[in-house]
């Protein structure tokens, strides 16, 4: 693994499974706090009626507030009249749970909020991306994004270092 420290966030590149990425979400929460992962509502029709119940049984609240640390492109907003897409906000507490919830969406971004706080008050942003490895369009690399570099570094840092062979790179 490698994290890289970028002006506003924080990217850890890795090659591990999904268990593994669901154990470094539950790293960056914690005991008082939970994940909240974003979806969007457009979508809903286009997944199993199961998935659809484990998200909406989960669901919190419904809104348009893009989360991550650059701008929302256009691609990602509602036809005809341009508007920021609806987003389901749903709560996962247990490992099982994230694990699902990134089956789900493998591209997730969720927030991370204390209990009883309001959403406008999470304290992290966590999303992950992945970006083309190679020309030939089949190899990915994987990130893990964050915003708060501080509870990172004070929360999870010595976790994930004993956990996984991370390099520094800033």
């Amino acid at each position: 693994m490698e994290l890289n420290l970028i002006k506003s966030f924080g990217m850890l590149k890795h090659n591990v499974s999904t268990e593994e990425v669901a154990q470094i979400l539950s790293y960056l929460i914690k005991n008082d706090s939970f994940l909240l992962f974003s979806f969007y509502e457009r979508n809903m029709h286009l997944f199993k009626s199961e998935i659809q119940k484990f998200i909406n049984e989960r669901r919190l609240f419904t809104n348009s507030k893009w989360v991550l640390p650059w701008e929302e492109t256009i691609p990602h907003w509602d036809q005809p009249n341009n508007t920021p897409p609806n987003i389901i906000w749903f709560s996962v507490k247990t490992k099982d749970e994230i694990i699902k919830a990134i089956e789900i969406d493998s591209l997730f971004r969720c927030v991370v909020v204390k209990e009883g706080d309001e959403f406008y008050k999470y304290s992290n942003v966590i999303f992950q991306q992945e970006y083309y490895a190679t020309f030939d369009e089949e190899n990915f690399e994987h990130y893990i994004g964050f915003t708060n570099k501080v509870e990172f570094f004070n929360a999870t840092w010595s976790e994930l270092k004993n956990r996984f062979h991370i390099n520094l790179i800033e």
